[in-house]
């Protein structure tokens, strides 16, 4: 998905910087390599960037099903690194910024899971965030699905929330929460799953349709969305709400 929407937003006519561990495909994107679960990582690449910044989006992500994974490097790289690669991103940001960040239709139990959510959102720091992630490990465990589901909760909160400050500089802060989408990771999820993840719409995503909602959603055109977490799932939540699958 992180792949598709540098190519759609170069193909927009973006100045394109990419930050990740692994040189981006394709040619006219700037890269830095960056381990996005490593707040120094982060501080020393937005260091190299500079600003301004007009619109970051946040598109990493790990599922955690690799045997061995601690929940701790699932939320280092799903939420913590986000929030604090965003609050770097935004101290650079014009009037008419925007952050949107890739969440997950997995994410979309965050209101049975408020208080410790909220818990963690109070840790505004990186290390405090770690050393809360470190103390909660029967809430965490296993790290997939649990760690996962988490990070994913926590990213839509902490989204709501900081749109009502951000607002206020004139930044936007959105999330999209995909459904399955054909990607590598896609295969770290149960089939059955995916099955029923593909009702209605009877198939996946590809990540160019991914891709779309979030380069949208930081464009002009959504200038006044702010605090959405916009669900891209072929219309499975909206089935689901309903009570429409069996």
């Amino acid at each position: 998905m992180g792949a598709a929407t540098a190519a759609l937003a170069g193909e927009l006519g973006a100045e394109v910087t990419v930050l990740d561990l692994r040189p981006p495909a394709g040619e006219g994107r700037r890269f830095i390599q960056t381990d996005l679960g490593d707040a120094a990582a982060i501080d020393a690449a937005l260091a190299r960037i500079g600003g301004p910044i007009d619109a970051l989006l946040n598109c990493q992500g790990i599922s955690g099903a690799a045997p061995g994974t601690p929940a701790d490097l699932v939320l280092r790289v799903n939420f913590l690194g986000v929030r604090h690669l965003a609050e770097g991103a935004m101290r650079l940001m014009p009037e008419g910024g925007a952050v949107v960040s890739i969440a997950s239709t997995g994410g979309l139990g965050w209101p049975r899971r408020l208080e410790p959510i909220n818990e963690l959102l109070d840790r505004s720091g990186f290390d405090a965030g770690r050393e809360w992630v470190a103390s909660q490990e029967e809430l965490l465990s296993p790290a997939f699905p649990a760690a996962y589901s988490f990070s994913k909760q926590a990213l839509i909160v902490w989204t709501m929330r900081r749109a009502v400050t951000a607002i206020g500089a004139g930044v936007r802060v959105n999330t999209t929460s995909p459904g399955s989408t054909s990607t590598p990771m896609a295969g770290d999820f149960p089939a059955e799953g995916v099955d029923f993840t593909n009702r209605p719409s009877g198939r996946s995503s590809a990540p160019l349709e991914q891709a779309w909602p979030l380069v949208f959603l930081a464009s002009q055109a959504a200038s006044y969305v702010n605090g959405v977490n916009l669900i891209v799932d072929g219309g499975h939540s909206a089935a689901r709400t309903l009570g429409l699958l069996a």
